[in-house]
């Protein structure tokens, strides 16, 4: 016990009557360890993000989507999963709804009690529990007005009769697109039931939605519903696969800007080293007499290198107070972006993770100067009068000199750079969270390190060819660079790799900047105007007219593919691969148009050439070709609520899909869809200051006709974009502040050794501000 007590005491001892040398170490240590809690705390709120909004998006953890109803067997088996794992049922169709001699098409979506599991839908009056009477429905309020309904009337859906009891609001599951048949109608299945509305070969879409209750997790469950149902016609997605390029991009911005705060860390290591070896330099006498006292080498190593690690705990504790600071300062410039329903926890496993990191780091770096304790002489003590009147036999020795720069390479040395590269790789594959991203990372900054280092040698050989410089202060200050223990190269590499990330994180943030800038077109529309029925056509282009408003109406229907040259698309789609079946399964939103459209070019074929046998022709989108397995003369057959629309592929296009206006996989030829139910979209570019105008205009006209705002939407990603390049910037100052520490550390560690010289050119007649020059 005396042992460790001892090392103990020593190493205490050493940090409390030198702690002020160390102020440069304690900031490096604590902005690494301080940008990586920060950035931490910001990827966990982006992951709590990012599973918040993929649920609201289905409005569960696991969506099964149903191609045909399941098998008794696949029933059975939902039934006993259903004793552990709530799940509601889903079914939407199209129907028509009656009410004082008027009638209008509408969208019906059946549900159970208990929808939805998250996500909020909202009613107007609201209602706290609904969807227990099989009498009541909800409606959209466009309905209300076409039919001019109020709350408390009837309407009829098929052959029954239902009382309206409010509007909706908002639907969790409800996604924004450009076609819709008609208003919303929300009923239960046992409503749905009476309707009769839901026979054998009726079109309907059916999804049950479970939720995943502990144990259970989204991938289990997953697994589980793919092993239960194995022959089940059913496409089984989780919440994280609704929404992956939102998971995706923030996943790499916080893996990003964690692997900056990592080369924070890096050069706060850099410090570390630099502090410790010259701070050991001035304990060459203490070093000296403890060997000559007959202490072993490895004790007084361990008194140092727990100095290191008690360091290493201070400096991350300041860091870890920092990284709050930091995450606070990044979530405040996010937080206007973030859903208001959205509550964050406290998590301290980033700070944790940071501390480990920061003592760990502080340890590795501090093994280089700690080595050279071996070559201190006990001798030197007896010889520290004659050395101090000699500086240059102290600099002779192996400690003194600048470790990075000169020195033989011996086994040890060897061992030691091996054990800090394999420990600073390993710390970057654990902030990344990939072998692939660390190895990346390791292998482009040891690829940085060397090239600064040559540099480094090649400028100081300019230095020493240099002519003799009449300046006293340019010819003693540069002649310093070449001198040892000047600590040249650890300055080097910290500002020189922190200069680096900093141009790098500035040139991403540009680069993102740009790419976004690019891909905003000039004539992107700026308004769209959805759900225009076919007889509102004329009196919607006369109202534009009248308002002296340019438009294009492109006319939109609903369809799914019915078969492929033949054979059915679901049973092609059931022998293709996962990343196939989609296109086979999807529902298609089909045009009929003359001529090319905009931001689309013709790769194989002609445009809409005329058939012998009279059929349509189609244009077909390349990556939608290839996953369907279809080319020039292909025959595709599409279902429109019953109605069966064969066409020829003349065509394979592909499509700007970052234009912002409309985009299609199919575009069929002039007249194709003229016998199926279709609607309108109109895109419109116009000032700024007439959109709001021009609504109010539109929806008094046609109240179910809504409008969606482009140029409010892409001010609100521009916003998000500027906010994640100050964040980035951010980053990037801290990295460059780490790197200033270092070089201010070094300045004071080497102005503590040349105290005597300073000394000499002042008793000279030097001047402070000559001094300071010369530094």
């Amino acid at each position: 016990m005396r042992f460790p007590l001892f090392v103990f005491k020593m190493a205490y001892r050493e940090m409390r009557g030198s702690f002020r040398p160390f102020s440069a170490l304690l900031l490096c240590i604590g902005l690494g360890v301080g940008a990586i809690v920060g950035v931490g705390n910001i990827a966990e709120r982006m992951e709590t993000l990012t599973v918040h909004e993929a649920r609201n998006f289905i409005a569960s953890d696991v969506k099964a989507r149903l191609h045909r109803p399941l098998s008794p067997n696949g029933e059975a088996a939902l039934l006993t999963m259903g004793k552990a794992i709530p799940f509601v049922r889903v079914t939407e169709l199209i129907g028509m709804a009656t009410s004082k001699g008027r009638s209008q098409i509408v969208e019906l979506k059946a549900v159970e009690h208990g929808y939805p599991f998250y996500g909020r839908l909202t009613v107007v009056p609201p209602a706290p529990r609904i969807f227990l009477d099989p009498s009541d429905i909800w409606v959209q309020e466009a309905l209300m007005l076409r039919l001019k309904l109020a709350i408390g009337d009837r309407i009829q859906l098929g052959g029954a009769s239902f009382v309206i009891r409010g509007t909706i609001l908002k639907e969790p599951d409800k996604i924004a697109g450009m076609f819709s048949l008609g208003p919303r109608v929300l009923l239960s299945q046992e409503a749905l039931i009476k309707t009769g509305l839901a026979q054998t070969g009726s079109r309907l879409t059916q999804t049950i939605l479970f939720k995943a209750t502990p144990p259970w997790t989204e991938t289990t469950l997953k697994k589980a519903l793919v092993q239960k149902w194995p022959d089940e016609w059913v496409q089984i997605q989780t919440s994280r696969e609704a929404q992956p390029r939102l998971g995706r991009f923030l996943k790499n911005f916080t893996t990003y800007l964690g692997l900056a705060g990592l080369v924070t860390l890096m050069i706060g290591g850099i410090g570390a080293a630099t502090g410790i070896h010259a701070f050991i330099k001035m304990r060459i006498n203490s070093i000296a007499t403890l060997k000559a006292l007959g202490t072993p080498v490895s004790t007084i190593s361990a008194i140092y290198l727990l100095l290191a690690l008690m360091l290493g705990v201070i400096g991350s504790l300041l860091g870890i107070l920092m990284g709050m600071g930091i995450e606070q300062a990044m979530h405040a410039r996010l937080a206007v972006f973030l859903p208001s329903d959205l509550v964050f926890t406290a998590s301290w496993r980033p700070a944790l993770r940071a501390a480990a990191m920061g003592i760990s780091t502080t340890l590795l770096f501090a093994l280089w100067p700690i080595h050279g304790i071996r070559a201190i002489p006990p001798s030197r003590i007896f010889r520290q009068t004659i050395e101090e009147d000699q500086p240059g036999v102290l600099t002779r020795s192996v400690l003194t000199r600048d470790v990075s720069t000169r020195g033989v390479f011996t086994p040890m040395r060897a061992l030691l750079a091996a054990t800090i590269l394999i420990g600073w790789g390993g710390l970057s594959i654990w902030q990344a969270g990939s072998f692939k991203i660390g190895g990346w990372m390791v292998a482009a900054t040891g690829a940085a390190i060397p090239l600064l280092l040559l540099t480094f040698f090649g400028m100081l050989r300019l230095v020493k060819r240099l002519p003799r410089l009449s300046s006293l202060i340019l010819r003693y200050g540069i002649g310093n660079l070449n001198r040892p223990g000047r600590l040249t190269s650890a300055i080097l590499l910290s500002l020189g790799v922190g200069i680096m990330i900093l141009l790098t994180l500035i040139q991403v943030e540009r680069n993102l900047t740009r790419y976004l800038g690019e891909n905003i077109p000039k004539d992107a529309p700026n308004l769209f105007f959805i759900d225009i029925q076919p007889h509102q056509r004329e009196p919607f282009s006369a109202l534009m007219t009248q308002q002296n408003i340019q438009m294009e109406l492109t006319p939109l229907a609903r369809s799914r593919l019915f078969s492929i040259n033949g054979k059915r698309a679901a049973d092609l789609g059931q022998r293709r691969g996962h990343a196939d079946s989609w296109y086979f399964t999807r529902e298609y939103v089909l045009t009929h148009r003359d001529n090319l459209p905009p931001h689309n070019t013709i790769l194989k074929g002609s445009w809409h050439t005329a058939r012998p046998n009279g059929i349509a022709s189609a244009s077909v989108e390349v990556e939608a070709a290839r996953h369907l397995g279809i080319g020039i003369g292909s025959q595709v057959t599409f279902d429109i609520q019953g109605t069966l629309i064969p066409a020829a592929i003349t065509s394979i296009r592909e499509v700007n899909w970052g234009s912002m206006t409309t985009n299609f996989f199919f575009i069929l030829s002039p007249g194709a869809l003229d016998q199926t139910p279709i609607t309108y979209v109109a895109t419109i570019k116009n000032p700024p200051r007439e959109d709001i105008p021009l609504q109010d205009a539109v929806i008094a006209a046609f109240p179910n006709i809504t409008a969606i705002q482009l140029r409010e939407i892409m001010e609100t990603v521009l916003r998000v974009i500027d906010e994640i390049a100050r964040t980035v910037q951010m980053m990037a100052i801290l990295v460059l502040l780490s790197g200033v520490i270092v070089l201010a550390g070094a300045t004071i560690a080497v102005s503590a050794q040349r105290t005597r010289e300073m000394t000499i050119f002042k008793t000279l007649g030097a001047t402070r501000p000559i001094l300071i020059a010369i530094m």
